[in-house]
């Protein structure tokens, strides 16, 4: 299987069938991982239930279409990402801290939903072509 970084950059004939059998739940902690984050904070992050993700992984079930498509956001921001930060560390601090031009939130803190991850897409964009925000 591919990671989620390499899924994330798939065309979407390919990827939405993939989102919605649901990816597997260990998905969620390959993403924690790479951004040195705990799966737990990734998870409360994206408003998925940590009990719904240990019984998932408990049980091999993957996850819904709703929850495998969060995570995937988070790896296809992460992708952006790199476009501006050298690591996977620079990054991981860079979705931690909160940034005037999305209201004083932390990129993170939008990725629990289309909207936000929109607003964090437009604000690597405009960084990555040195626009002002």
């Amino acid at each position: 299987m591919s990671t989620p970084f390499e899924l994330a950059e798939q065309p979407a004939e390919y990827l939405l069938p993939r989102l919605r059998r649901g990816l597997p739940a260990s998905t969620l902690d390959q993403v924690a991982r790479t951004l040195g984050i705990s799966k737990g904070l990734l998870a409360e992050k994206l408003r998925i239930a940590k009990r719904t993700l240990t019984r998932k992984e408990s049980e091999r079930q993957p996850l819904s279409a709703e929850e495998s498509e969060k995570v995937l956001r988070v790896a296809r921001i992460h992708n952006l990402a790199r476009t501006l930060f050298s690591s996977d560390e620079a990054i991981s601090q860079w979705l931690s801290k909160p940034d005037p031009a999305l209201g004083n939130r932390a990129p993170l803190d939008l990725l629990d939903t289309d909207l936000g991850s929109r607003e964090v897409e437009d604000l690597v964009q405009s960084l990555a072509f040195g626009q002002f925000v």
